[in-house]
């Protein structure tokens, strides 16, 4: 098919057969989401073209290619909005799956940190509906700002150009942390409702700038935490909830295979033992079940 054949496609119609292919590529069960997917104009959360796009996992410059074409950014494909940070848009297949483990529906609020320029916060408020509400933030003032810009046709989204690290959450269903981190605020947890979710991906690899994670997913059943990891992926590294000391921790149980055993997030106070996958001074990552409610 040649660029002219393409373009014959309404743009409504591309973004129906990208909602499908995220579908596919994600393994999504849920019909908002996709709807969602369908919905959101992508291409209102990017800067005018030409566009920077790749569908590789490289972060290096020469993996983006230059297009004009709107149709283009209608695959699973990352769009830069940093080049020369490496910072881009993220994967929508990827963070697709982090949004599924959210099990949001309408009503629910949601705490999105790391929004970058709005575009999967859009996505969450799509969801969510017009009785629902997205708080989110972002610590860089130029995407905040464009967030804010962005998302005016969301009344039920709130921009906060912050820290998420220093953000005192309102009682959320569902945080989503776009950003590599290595522990969780205890914040978080005391703010999420009954079975409230939260997707954290957690920093592994010896740079202090390394952008891989395993992503956990926690949710709360009274006054524990279930939790259970759900995937690797490359994400740009959160400024301000990064500490040296459990990095440590992270990368040796990542490496040992450990972390894959977790089961539930503890904040009891109690002794090292063997089911202590990542014990930490104000949490611990362990291979026990979560006690019931």
């Amino acid at each position: 098919m040649n660029n002219s054949e393409r373009n014959l496609y309404p743009i409504e119609q591309c973004r129906r057969f990208y909602a499908d292919e995220i579908r596919v590529v994600a393994g999504l069960d849920s019909v908002a989401l996709v709807e969602a997917f369908a919905m959101v104009p992508r291409e209102r959360f990017l800067e005018s073209p030409p566009w920077h796009l790749s569908s590789g996992s490289s972060l290096h410059p020469a993996t983006y290619r230059t297009t004009n074409e709107v149709r283009d950014l209608y695959h699973d494909v990352f769009v830069a909005l940093k080049s020369a940070e490496f910072l881009n848009n993220g994967q929508p297949s990827m963070i697709a799956q982090l949004i599924a483990a959210l099990n949001l529906c309408a009503g629910k609020r949601v705490l999105h940190i790391g929004c970058g320029t709005g575009y999967y916060s859009a996505i969450i408020a799509q969801m969510v509906g017009p009785q629902g509400a997205v708080t989110a933030v972002e610590i860089d003032t130029d995407l905040a700002r464009q967030a804010t810009a962005n998302l005016t046709d969301y009344p039920n989204v709130t921009v906060l150009n912050a820290d998420g690290a220093a953000v005192d959450p309102d009682l959320s269903d569902a945080i989503l942390v776009n950003a590599g981190v290595t522990h969780p605020r205890l914040e978080w947890l005391a703010n999420l409702s009954e079975s409230g979710i939260l997707v954290l991906p957690l920093s592994v690899g010896r740079s202090p700038a390394a952008k891989d994670a395993i992503v956990v997913r926690i949710a709360r059943n009274g006054a524990s935490f279930v939790a259970e990891p759900i995937s690797i992926l490359t994400i740009y590294p959160g400024a301000g909830m990064r500490d040296p000391a459990m990095q440590k921790l992270l990368n040796a149980s990542f490496e040992s295979h450990a972390i894959l055993r977790l089961e539930s997030l503890r904040t009891d106070a109690h002794d090292q033992t063997d089911s202590c996958l990542v014990h930490a001074p104000t949490f611990c990552l362990s291979a026990l079940p979560a006690a019931s409610k």
